[in-house]
Order: C-alpha cells, then sequence, then structure tokens
C-alpha cells in the first residue's frame, strides 16, 4: 500500500475522505443529539399530561406519582404495562399519528436523516467529479499525445510536475515519442542513403558500362585485326576492374554507414598497423617513384581492428601517391599522450584549394586541383568512416603545390 502512497491525487483524496467522514460524525452526533432531546420532551409532555389528569381525579396520588415516572421500572412492571395498553390496541405496530407527541419527532427525525444524507451524497458527487475529472483530462491529455505521434507530430509533450505514477508515465510517454521520432528520422535517413547510393552507382557505372557495350558491339559487328581486337579487350578490361573496384568499394561504404560490419577491436601495435599498410603500397609507391618515409619514436599499443585500420590508412596513404609527382615524398608520424593517440600522414603533392577541402570526404568528389582522372573519389570516405568507429577523428591541411596531411587522431576516453 506504502508504494501507491507517492501519488499526491491518493495523499489529497485520502485527506478529504477522513474530513468528510469526520464531518458526517460531528452532523449524525448533532442529529442524534437533537433527536435526543425531542424525545426527552415528549416524554415529559406525554407523561405530564398523564401524572396532571391523575392528580386532578385524586390528589391523593401526587406524592407516589413523581417516583413512578423518574425511576427505572422493572422487567416485570414493564412488561404488566404493556400488556395492559396492549388490552386498548395500543401496540408498537399502531400508526405513528395515534401516538400524541412521538409522531411529531418521527417526522422531525427523519426529514433529518434525509437531509444528512442528501448533503452527505451531495459532497460525495463534487468531490468524486471533480476528482475522476481530474484523471480523464490528465488521460485525454495522453491521449490528443498519442494521436499526434501517430500523425507524425512529436513536439506535443507531456508535462506532469506532480509526485507519482502519472508523471512517471508522462516520463515513459516522452522518452518513447522521443525513440520513435529519432527511429523514424535515422529510417528517413537510411531511405535517403539508399536513393543517393543507387543514384551513385548508378552514375558511376553508366560511362565505364557504356564504353564496354561500345567496344564489345564494334567487335562484334565490325572485321577488326588483330592489334584493333586486343586493344578494344585491354580497354574493356580496364573498364571492368574500374567498375569492380568501384562497386566493392559502394558496399564497403554502405555496410559502414549501415553499421553492418562489425569492428573487431584487439589491443595490438599501431605500428606493425602502419608497416603493413605502407608495404602494402610498395610496389604502387615505387611506380610513382614516391617515396614513403614512417617515423616513429616509440611502441604504441592501440585498441583496433587491424584489418579496417589497415583499409584506412592505405586509402589515404594511396591517395597522397596518386598525387605527388615523382620525386616526391609522404611522411608518417605516431606519437601518443595520456589524451589521445595521432597519426600523421603528410605528402608533398599537388594540394587542395580551400574550395576542395570541406568536401574531400564527400562520396566521388575529386579535388579541382586533381590531374588523375581514373580516381573513383571514394577511398577517403571510406577512411573517414573506419576512423569514426575507432573513435577517431581526421583532419585535413593542404596547400596548392606544396602538399596535404591528414591528421588522425583516436580519442582515449
Amino acid at each position: 500500500m506504502k508504494k501507491y502512497f507517492i501519488n499526491s491525487e491518493l495523499k489529497i483524496s485520502t485527506v478529504t475522505l477522513l474530513f468528510i467522514m469526520t464531518l458526517f460524525l460531528i452532523i449524525t452526533s448533532l442529529s442524534l443529539k437533537s433527536h435526543h432531546d425531542n424525545l426527552k420532551n415528549d416524554y415529559i409532555k406525554s407523561l405530564g399530561a398523564i401524572a396532571q389528569r391523575v392528580v386532578a381525579k385524586d390528589p391523593k396520588m401526587e406524592k407516589e406519582i413523581i417516583p413512578l415516572i423518574t425511576k427505572e421500572v422493572s422487567k416485570e412492571e414493564a412488561k404488566r404495562g404493556k400488556a395492559f395498553l396492549k388490552e386498548y390496541g395500543l401496540t408498537e405496530d399502531l400508526e405513528n399519528q395515534l401516538f400524541p407527541y412521538v409522531s411529531t419527532t418521527i417526522i422531525k427525525n427523519s426529514y433529518s436523516i434525509i437531509l444528512i444524507f442528501i448533503f452527505m451524497a451531495s459532497i460525495l458527487f463534487v468531490l468524486n467529479y471533480f476528482q475522476y475529472s481530474f484523471f480523464y483530462k490528465r488521460i485525454r491529455q495522453l491521449t490528443i499525445a498519442a494521436q499526434n505521434v501517430v500523425e507524425g507530430d512529436y513536439d506535443i509533450a507531456i508535462n506532469e510536475n506532480l509526485e507519482g505514477d502519472f508523471s512517471k508515465l508522462a516520463i515513459s510517454f516522452n522518452s518513447m515519442r522521443g525513440i520513435i521520432k529519432s527511429n523514424l528520422s535515422e529510417l528517413g535517413l537510411e531511405k535517403q542513403f539508399l536513393v543517393d547510393l543507387l543514384s551513385d552507382i548508378s552514375h558511376q557505372l553508366k560511362t565505364p558500362l557504356s564504353s564496354v557495350i561500345l567496344y564489345n558491339d564494334i567487335m562484334v559487328t565490325k572485321e577488326l585485326t588483330h592489334e584493333q581486337n586486343e586493344l578494344f579487350l585491354l580497354n574493356n578490361q580496364n573498364q571492368l576492374e574500374k567498375m569492380n573496384r568501384l562497386i566493392k568499394n559502394l558496399l564497403k561504404l554502405a555496410k559502414l554507414d549501415a553499421k553492418a560490419i562489425e569492428i573487431v577491436k584487439e589491443e595490438q601495435s599501431l605500428n606493425g598497423t602502419l608497416h603493413d599498410s605502407i608495404d602494402s603500397l610498395e610496389s604502387r609507391s615505387i611506380e610513382g617513384q614516391v617515396k614513403i618515409i614512417f617515423n616513429e619514436k616509440e611502441e604504441i599499443e592501440f585498441n583496433h581492428d587491424v584489418l579496417w585500420l589497415q583499409e584506412a590508412f592505405i586509402n589515404i596513404i594511396k591517395n597522397g601517391i596518386e598525387h605527388t609527382a615523382p620525386g616526391g615524398s609522404i611522411k608518417l608520424m605516431l606519437m601518443e599522450n595520456p589524451l589521445y593517440t595521432r597519426v600523421t600522414i603528410e605528402d608533398t603533392g599537388e594540394g587542395m584549394t580551400e574550395i576542395d577541402l570541406p568536401n574531400i570526404f564527400k562520396r566521388f568528389y575529386k579535388a579541382k586541383t586533381a590531374k588523375r582522372s581514373d580516381s573513383i573519389g571514394i577511398g577517403l570516405s571510406i577512411s573517414k568512416s573506419i576512423i569514426e568507429a575507432h573513435n577517431g577523428i581526421i583532419e585535413v591541411r593542404s596547400k596548392v603545390n606544396i602538399g596535404t596531411k591528414f591528421i588522425i587522431t583516436f580519442i582515449k576516453f
């Protein structure tokens, strides 16, 4: 029972009910007192009239009759008196109107009981009305708010300042409203993401696919030399490889954005992850005549998914190789302090303008200063998603014809 008395409404109704019951007890007590006074008055009137008539008939009975009126009679005397009156038809079954004086008292008492009942019933009715109208008003507010949520309006909140279960219900409803709004918003973003993804895939595949179809039709319908066939086949192979890379990267990005990939983190050497990333690009760096320099001062253990973080580093380093002229270099630095672990990747490439910097992590974006035309423009977007999945932040600073620096910071808390 104690757990229900945290509700202020129950406390108020209990106190009000106790007050009404006390008032009812007082009114009833006053009514009974009035009833007793009327009975005594009628008793005096009735017996006084009888005594006066007896004394008028026989004055000698005056001294004997008063003690008989004031003292309590015995059971035997009461029984004989009742039998005596019965001989004259005076019994409790006789109509009230035939009893002098008593009938008036009975009528007054009946009216008093009816008035008390009407008064108390009115108070209880008014109290019941206000109490339940108060509850139903709050229930209607919840109902209206729920209907608004169903109709897509999430701005109406239920405000409850009183202590108790209604306040808990209002808090739970507001929490549910926020969760539904958040979930629908996420669904809308996911839907828009799928629309954008399909649009991007369609747009990016259109050119290489058209090229493959065109060259294939030429080879089928025209008589070509062996060298021409080999050239067309080589072109088709390049376009197919480009489409293959594009589709794989788009699928990776889609899974990362949809959080459909489980990042399995383990405490491992971050130095080793960077070395493996550099090794996987060794042939590309030799081909581009770009030197990769890794300045490591200490061995740093970091909680990360090795394969996915390698993917992020490889995309950034590969971007630097693609946009750095032969003879250039890419420098990697690794540092750690109590607040964060930081990886810096800096190249001496062509750089980017201030207009390009805010957009380089967008899918399929290519900087205006980029000299290569075969880049897909999706690798940096994948890297950003992987780094953020490791509680990291990636920043970029760049100057045209000087180079670009990527600063990757992994927060420790």
